[in-house]
């Protein structure tokens, strides 16, 4: 992880690369970028990731110059394949990577990851944000959390949950529900949200923490209910669902992300313009449609506030991590 000076000079260098004033006057001359730019996504093709991709960089690129932006599907092993993709080009903004939340698990998580994503890699722009939630079938009587987890406590060690796999989001924030709430859940992996879900409804889990994203499609049809939000605040697009913070569960503050990155070294004038570029698009009116019909959530972040995002989210999952004592190796 990045010591506290090396994350204090970084933060300043990009901070102030952000922040100049001539940074627009300077992009409009640069020769960057002067020929194709690859953004690396650990996304399979086809996804909805993918697929809001794809539409922004049909957006992006008048910004950059009209640069080809290409879409370059790096799926599986939890990121790590799209990471390395991307680290082993050159520092020069011509490989951007689109990383999730996971990027912050990793360091503790796999602790044979012969590079540490935290340093690796600078962060640029964030693109969507989705809030986890408690999910329990709908066909439950419990309609509060209190409810639940007094029901809960009674199933003994009978009581599971899903996640998308090891080391996920998912799964961490499901082991610190049940050493939370005083649960003895064992925790079931699957291969993605789907499977989890769909075997949640058929009775074989009992629990799962899922980002809003994936709960969308069997929330809207009244299959699950959300009984608590993970984040900073309530979600627009389940205004009715408290936080767990509201309900006196502090350290469910961490939702889940996606972001672009790119190999450190990239020089700081790319990679203000980048993240002024992006942000741009995503201000846009048509885009705030886009991301509503997947309840995805959006702020302008610049550089060093998502350095900051990614550093505390680090911090606090290594925590969990340890507390599990399940590593990749």
């Amino acid at each position: 992880m990045l010591n506290s000076l090396h994350r204090r000079r970084l933060l300043q260098g990009m901070a102030a690369a952000f922040c100049l004033p001539g940074v627009q006057a300077l992009a409009q001359k640069s020769a960057w970028p002067s020929r194709n730019i690859r953004f690396v996504t650990q996304s399979a093709p086809g996804d909805a990731v993918d697929v809001r991709l794809r539409e922004l960089l049909l957006d992006l690129s008048p910004l950059l110059n009209g640069a080809t932006l290409i879409p370059d599907n790096k799926p599986g092993a939890g990121g790590v394949l799209a990471h390395q993709s991307v680290l082993n080009a050159a520092a020069d903004g011509y490989s951007v990577l689109l990383a999730n939340a996971t990027m912050t698990i990793l360091p503790a998580f796999n602790r044979k990851l012969p590079y540490n994503p935290l340093e690796a890699f600078t962060p640029v722009a964030v693109q969507g944000l989705s809030p986890i939630g408690l999910a329990i079938p709908a066909s439950r009587p419990e309609k509060t959390l209190e409810d639940w987890v007094q029901w809960a406590r009674g199933q003994g060690d009978q009581i599971n949950y899903g996640s998308v796999g090891n080391g996920s989001v998912s799964h961490l924030y499901g082991f610190q529900l049940a050493e939370d709430m005083g649960l003895r859940a064992t925790h079931i992996p699957f291969k993605g949200s789907t499977p989890g879900l769909l075997a949640m409804l058929a009775g074989d889990v009992h629990y799962g923490m899922y980002d809003t994203f994936s709960l969308r499609p069997l929330l809207t049809k009244g299959d699950l209910r959300v009984l608590a939000i993970a984040g900073e605040q309530r979600s627009k697009f389940l205004p009715d669902v408290p936080t767990f913070k509201e309900l006196g569960h502090p350290g469910y503050d961490r939702a889940g992300w996606t972001g672009y990155f790119v190999k450190k070294e990239t020089p700081l004038e790319i990679v203000a313009r980048l993240a002024q570029s992006i942000n741009q698009v995503n201000a846009k009116p048509e885009w705030a449609g886009k991301r509503e019909q997947l309840w995805s959530e959006w702020h302008s972040m610049t550089p060093a506030q998502l350095a900051t995002r990614v550093q505390m989210d680090a911090q606090a999952w290594a925590l969990i991590v340890k507390r599990t004592g399940v590593y990749a190796d």
